[in-house]
């Protein structure tokens, strides 16, 4: 007869964003005590960041950790999304209704925010900073982790969430298991401190793109283009070419490319995401940006991360030491294809937002006249529904 272990596995997370957060919490309140290791000190960790959009998808996980008061207090509803021409002129304006009344509130934040929210809903005591994993070596079903400090400890599941650019994914797939894939575009991100309207805006240009994004109390302003073009001119040319395009009658604008123009040290935004052919190795599972990293165009991964988190700490928390291969296989079907369908829809709206040609700029802005929202993310009910 076999006899079950029904204790709950040593589990060790590997990185402290959105979403290796989300699956602490969860875990945590499953009776769990993971470890949580994060290569930022402390003194420099959630300092600097972006804004992100949160479809119910993501905001339901903050249902689940107790933090909707906090969430709803630290964020905005959305509720229009506008393209505009690279001058400032409207093409569209679709409004987001749709999404707000059929499947709860779609909601702008500050990832620091986000992260702060994190944070307080979880004992983050289980939290080390500065921390690195060197090394892995999986046998009788444990994973022996080396840290960058030399020290050695042994878990029975190793999750992996620390990013696009994971550095522990590295030491776990094979390099023909992963794949970046790179619009060559890129971008500066600055902050407007006034109180924003509900509403999304982004300039698509030809070789330029511009997005004005609120949060509570705050504006994220982004720039960019192709990065070839933008390190041949430099950022404060680039930010006037930009302006000399603009008429007086848009003073947000002038006012967000004044924000970046003085930003000492604006974060840059690459626009590149990241798919692994294998999620699982033995006991070492991907999570979020690690698995499958998203482009910003589309606003839908923080929102997959938190979700896929949250269906990985379901699968954990019904099973047991002995099994978790079949938990983690459970997870895998659950999220891998529904997440690769919404990171192809960011795929496919980079394509239309990011064009250097004037010509074909032209042609997608009158084409853009005639989408409905639906048509211009094609996934997103999907992605929203977990189809």
């Amino acid at each position: 007869m076999t006899t079950l272990k029904t204790y709950k596995p040593r589990t060790l997370i590997v990185g402290a964003g959105v979403a290796g957060l989300t699956c602490a919490s969860l875990l945590q309140r499953q009776g769990f005590n993971p470890v949580i290791v994060e290569r930022e000190p402390q003194t420099a960790f959630n300092t600097s960041g972006y804004m992100l959009g949160l479809l119910p998808l993501g905001g339901r996980v903050l249902n689940q950790l107790g933090a909707r008061e906090a969430y709803f207090a630290h964020s905005i509803e959305m509720q229009t999304y506008e393209v505009h021409r690279e001058d400032g002129r409207l093409i569209k304006s679709y409004d987001l209704d749709f999404i707000n009344q059929e499947y709860g509130s779609y909601r702008s934040i500050s990832r620091a925010d986000l992260i702060t929210i994190l944070l307080d809903s979880m004992d983050a005591s289980a939290l080390r900073y500065g921390v690195t994993v060197q090394a892995l070596q999986q046998q009788d079903n444990e994973v022996w982790v080396t840290f960058a400090d030399g020290r050695k400890e042994t878990f029975d599941l190793v999750i992996v969430a620390d990013g696009l650019h994971s550095t522990t994914r590295k030491l776990v797939l094979a390099e023909d298991e992963y794949a970046y894939y790179d619009t060559h575009w890129g971008g500066w991100v600055a902050w407007l401190d006034e109180e924003p309207e509900t509403i999304y805006r982004e300039y698509w240009g030809a070789s330029s793109f511009m997005g004005v994004y609120p949060v509570k109390e705050q504006i994220g302003v982004f720039l960019g283009g192709p990065e070839k073009r933008i390190q041949e001119i430099g950022f404060q040319a680039f930010i006037e070419q930009e302006r000399q395009q603009l008429g007086d009658e848009y003073p947000l604008l002038h006012r967000s490319l004044d924000a970046l123009a003085k930003a000492s040290d604006p974060f840059y935004w690459e626009f590149h995401d990241v798919r692994a052919s294998q999620w699982v190795k033995g006991n070492v599972v991907l999570l979020g940006d690690a698995a499958s990293g998203f482009l910003p165009t589309a606003g839908v991964g923080a929102s997959m991360a938190m979700d896929s988190a949250a269906a990985l700490a379901d699968e954990l928390s019904r099973s047991d030491t002995a099994h978790l291969d079949y938990a983690l296989k459970l997870y895998v079907r659950r999220q891998k294809d529904r997440v690769e369908k919404a990171q192809q829809d960011s795929r496919d709206l980079g394509k239309m937002m990011f064009i250097k040609s004037s010509v074909a700029a032209a042609a997608r802005n009158y084409a853009l006249r005639f989408y409905t929202l639906k048509a211009l993310v094609k996934n997103i009910s999907r992605t929203i529904e977990g189809a």
